[in-house]
């Protein structure tokens, strides 16, 4: 009976085999390829972009000189706007009673205010 008890003590002193931990799988640092997909979507998206730069600041420069034409246009007709006011005043000098009056009086001609209507538009 002795022989029993040992053994089975020795069974039961004897170690349980320890959970070997499981290797986990390394992640692999390679580059993984582009699709074709994904490289004609990045073409298309750059040429996208440089067409979008492109035509901004083309329509840029062409504001710029469509401003510059409208600031040209403008003083043309400050300038028109003031010549004509000139002219204007010249002619109010020149049809004004006292000129016609001295202008009659130079070329000997009569002025009757009873005949002289004045008319405004």
């Amino acid at each position: 009976m002795d022989e029993n008890t040992a053994r089975e003590l020795r069974q039961q002193t004897q170690p349980t085999p320890a959970v070997q931990p499981t290797a986990t799988a390394q992640p692999t640092v390679g580059r993984v390829p582009f699709s074709k997909f994904e490289i004609l979507l990045g073409v298309v998206c750059t040429a996208l972009v440089a067409w979008m730069v492109v035509s901004l600041i083309s329509a840029k420069i062409a504001l710029n000189n469509h401003q510059h034409t409208l600031q040209q246009v403008q003083n043309q007709i400050a300038k028109v706007n003031s010549s004509n006011t000139s002219i204007q005043q010249e002619i109010a000098e020149a049809t004004s009673q006292a000129n016609l009056q001295k202008v009659a009086k130079k070329y000997g001609l009569t002025d009757a205010n009873s005949s002289v209507r004045n008319v405004n538009r």
